[in-house]
């Protein structure tokens, strides 16, 4: 007898219960995934690779309780699971009606992460599913250094070695690696990142799903359906495979993605309830900060006006002479017209308190040096600064790619120098692998949360505009590069 099992999977919703130009909204993707299950009900699995609890706003409790609306089957943890410690993480899991999985982190003091389990085995079709979670090794460098301090990481290929034949021995008859980790396609197909690496060094797995960074994916590869989708909701990924009972095999393998509809969603219970959710901010997002005359699409790698204003908001917030951000918190486009804040949060999501401190011009050279190692630049990207200028040579090894580092009016920047410097609580706590220079900086916590400094910055002007461009001038490409964007 052979049976059809379709597995639906999607990453990195991160809490987008509002449809935007961005994201469909909860309500459209519950009702595109239901779509999908009702072609096969018994035989249907629903996969999330993590990033889901943590969103500026309504984060938390508010999109547990959409999830548990959505009814997935499994959920591993994402790296923003861990943004704000135990104290937000342990209820968000307790409160979840579906496994949460975590193969390779757990306490520092012993035991899993509060609630969790390394795997799970389900049951379609009357066939076993084991669902192994593992999160991507990166997360210590991508979180709060306190919110991450209660946890320990381990290598992911030593858990799938340690769970996989446990989940064999318990009657699996098929293996899924749900994991928040990436993985990269060149022009010419190579693919690459931990995901894929992982996949060269843990036992044979019948499907792999990735998550983490923006972008589609599916494909069969050497027997196994790889696949990443979803980010934001406006995709799924599905897989669909044949189980022979007789022979105990899978007779076929496809994977493709479904792109879900930006359609409105009304008279469900889930629209019901994001509407509830969403309510109490709906006048806050509406509110007007300045008009914008042009389009600013963010990039990751490469200069851009929209990043050049984010660090600008950074350093007027903490009313500093020079600022620096991490890229990766930033995405998506400010369009041309009115701008809000919804604008704001649609292209930067994170909400953090502003640091300030005094930094040297030498630990200043450290910093956008240590940026464009190829390792780091590659898990990263690039930074947005505000207040200085850098000159780069790409074609350069590391470290020697920094050429010049000067003020906006063309005064080299000296190793003796000293500025005082603002940050986001990420970046002060040595975010993005900048722990080499940030654990030098004396930080001091100001009251001031970032999203509160854009807005301060951007009704300062009725017309947003950026006063110092460019500040990059970069010869080559960064080494590396990963940017989906």
């Amino acid at each position: 007898m052979k049976l059809e099992l379709d597995i639906l999977c999607h990453a990195d919703f991160s809490g987008r219960l509002r449809r935007t130009p961005d994201s469909p909204g909860i309500a459209a993707f519950d009702a595109f995934v239901a779509r999908q299950r009702a072609q096969n009900p018994q035989g249907t699995l629903l996969l999330s690779a993590g990033d889901e609890f943590s969103t500026n706003l309504w984060g938390g409790q508010p999109v547990v309780g959409a999830m548990n609306l959505l009814k997935p089957d499994a959920m591993t943890l994402g790296n923003h699971e861990f943004d704000h410690g135990t104290e937000f993480l342990d209820p968000c899991v307790a409160a979840c009606h579906f496994p949460v999985l975590c193969a390779n982190v757990s306490l520092k003091s012993g035991g899993p992460v509060a609630g969790t389990k390394p795997y799970v085995i389900l049951q379609r079709n009357g066939v076993s599913i084991g669902v192994l979670g593992l999160t991507t090794e990166y997360t210590p460098c991508m979180v709060e250094k306190t919110a991450f301090e209660a946890f320990q990481m381990a290598p992911a290929a030593e858990a799938a070695h340690r769970w996989i034949p446990q989940m064999r021995a318990q009657g699996a008859q098929i293996i899924i690696a749900l994991t928040h980790m990436p993985f990269y396609i060149a022009e010419d197909g190579t693919i690459s990142g931990e995901m894929w690496d992982l996949m060269q060094n843990m036992p044979p797995v019948d499907v792999c799903i990735g998550g983490h960074i923006p972008g589609d994916y599916a494909a069969v590869l050497n027997g196994t359906c790889v696949v990443k989708a979803g980010f934001g909701g406006v995709s799924l990924g599905h897989i669909k495979l044949v189980y022979d009972t007789q022979t105990q095999c899978i007779t076929q393998k496809s994977c493709e993605i479904l792109h879900t509809p930006f359609e409105t969603a009304c008279g469900t219970p889930m629209a019901a309830y994001a509407q509830r959710v969403l309510e109490p901010f709906e006048r806050y997002l509406a509110e007007p900060l300045a008009t914008l005359r042009e389009p600013w699409p963010m990039h990751l790698a490469q200069e851009c006006k929209l990043g050049d204003f984010l660090a600008d908001c950074m350093r007027h917030g903490g009313n500093t002479q020079i600022a620096y951000m991490n890229a990766t918190s930033s995405g998506g486009c400010l369009d041309a017209g009115q701008v809000t804040m919804d604008d704001i949060l649609r292209v930067n999501g994170f909400n953090d308190l502003i640091y300030t401190a005094r930094m040297t011009g030498q630990q200043l050279y450290d910093l956008m040096e240590g940026v464009y190692e190829p390792q780091r630049f590659g898990n990263n990207a690039g930074l947005l600064v505000s207040g200085f200028h850098v000159k780069v040579d790409h074609t350069r090894l590391s470290p020697n790619k920094v050429l010049s580092l000067t003020l906006p009016d063309g005064t080299p920047i000296s190793p003796e120098d000293e500025f005082t410097v603002s940050a986001s609580a990420y970046m002060a706590s040595g975010g993005n692998d900048t722990s080499f220079v940030a654990s030098q900086i004396h930080w001091k916590k100001t009251d001031i949360h970032y999203h509160d400094a854009v807005a301060q910055w951007a009704k300062r002007h009725s017309v947003l505009h950026i006063p110092d461009w460019p500040r990059f001038q970069e010869t080559g490409t960064p080494e590396n590069n990963h940017a989906p964007f």
